[in-house]
């Protein structure tokens, strides 16, 4: 796949732009080399190198990791199939080249600026892995929670994730199609690539499950109700997430922003938690998509309030949420 990507960007830039490109795959005793090194050339004399990292698509949760890789192995590109509009400028704001499927590009050096921006991305066809829709997600974020999941029963997977019994080999299928999962013996399953495992359930979590998750944006009713918001007694079936809930994990992140889970209607929503709906409120307030315990009270699984902060994109969320993957890790 990564192959593809990268011989499509480069040919479609060549096309747009009439640069010649070379790459050469990294190898693995090259430490600093990342997937590719690639070599364009501006009219026949310049040469512009950098080292590529190739990607089917990223989110904002990236752009930290980008921007570090950046300022370690740099000048890197990123080489994409697709990149959406709000990516696109968080990527030039962090001073990182860029070059999707289409041949749209930004690479800066020091005497030259190549922005092309105007061609429509036609995505590379692909086949759905079935551990990575909505109801897959769901299995897959047990199996993250605790892999000892993993050797349950079929039926017993498909009840704590709360899904279909029927949907439980299909995702199993998916993650051991794509090098997820490891058999020790015939009877112990382990999770492997754990780290890529997450990547991709970080990207598939706010493409699949969290809009079919979101109940709408609601607003505190005044400051007071605002400032008050530890104090709101959540009872079962509520839990805070993101911000809050890292805040109340750490006490080291003031919330800016709330993220609650709920099975609450609305009525309730504003009678017991003091909010009143607005679209442009500072409440997001979804759907819980687990059924597993907390770890802590009022608080979602450590997971979910990961998944929340580093979705975000936002650097303060992301170095917290390291902290609390930590957590998680030790689960």
């Amino acid at each position: 796949m990564n192959r593809a990507i990268l011989e499509r960007a480069l040919a479609n830039l060549k096309n747009n732009t009439g640069y010649e490109a070379e790459w050469d795959w990294c190898d693995t005793d090259q430490p600093d080399c990342i997937d590719a090194k690639v070599r364009i050339r501006i009219r026949g004399k310049k040469e512009i190198i950098r080292n590529a990292e190739i990607r089917k698509e990223i989110r904002k949760h990236h752009v930290p990791q980008l921007k570090a890789r950046n300022e370690q192995a740099g000048p890197i590109m990123l080489v994409a199939e697709r990149l959406y509009p709000n990516i696109k400028a968080q990527l030039n704001d962090a001073g990182i080249d860029w070059l999707d499927g289409a041949g749209n590009t930004y690479l800066k050096d020091d005497q030259t600026l190549i922005w092309i921006d105007r061609h429509t991305t036609t995505p590379l066809q692909k086949n759905i892995n079935r551990a990575f829709t909505k109801t897959g997600l769901k299995v897959v974020f047990l199996f993250l929670h605790d892999e000892a999941w993993l050797n349950r029963t079929y039926r017993e997977i498909a009840e704590a994730a709360g899904v279909a019994l029927g949907n439980i080999k299909h995702v199993l299928d998916g993650l051991k199609e794509h090098n997820f999962i490891l058999a020790k013996n015939r009877q112990v399953l382990k999770l492997k690539n754990r780290e890529r495992l997450l990547d991709q359930w970080l990207t598939a979590f706010a493409d699949e499950l969290k809009p079919r998750i979101q109940k709408g944006r609601y607003n505190f009713i005044n400051r007071e109700a605002e400032q008050g918001w530890k104090e709101l007694e959540t009872g079962a079936g509520t839990v805070w997430g993101g911000e809050p809930a890292a805040d109340l994990l750490t006490h080291n992140l003031k919330p800016r922003e709330f993220i609650l889970y709920t099975d609450r209607n609305r009525a309730a929503l504003m009678k017991e938690f003091k909010l009143i709906p607005d679209e442009e409120g500072v409440v997001d307030v979804r759907e819980p998509y687990w059924t597993v315990e907390n770890e802590t009270p009022k608080v979602a699984p450590l997971l979910a309030v990961y998944t929340d902060l580093m979705e975000t994109g936002d650097p303060r969320n992301v170095n917290i949420a390291n902290q609390i993957y930590e957590k998680t890790a030790q689960h």
